[in-house]
């Protein structure tokens, strides 16, 4: 059995803000994810089928995750940043 280890990431989200978690394989993303935000929609882009239904269709990705990002980035909205 895997030992698993204390994470020193916290993130604390308004339920309206959308973030993106990037790092390498194994680290414990998903975890961290499932156990922090066990209510939010998310992505395994590993499922061979989800991944091949993005690339054939790019929108749908679009539509479910990047509105948001993209309408801050676009309207510059005071005290939201993108980096």
């Amino acid at each position: 059995m895997m030992q698993t280890m204390p994470r020193l990431l916290k993130i604390k989200l308004p339920k309206s803000q959308s973030a993106f978690l990037w790092g390498p394989r194994k680290t414990g993303k998903t975890t961290f994810l499932r156990a922090t935000f066990p209510d939010s929609l998310n992505h395994d882009l590993l499922q061979t089928d989800l991944f091949l239904e993005f690339v054939k269709r790019p929108f749908l990705l679009r539509e479910q995750l990047l509105d948001e990002i993209h309408w801050l980035m676009e309207n510059k909205v005071p005290g939201k940043r993108i980096l």
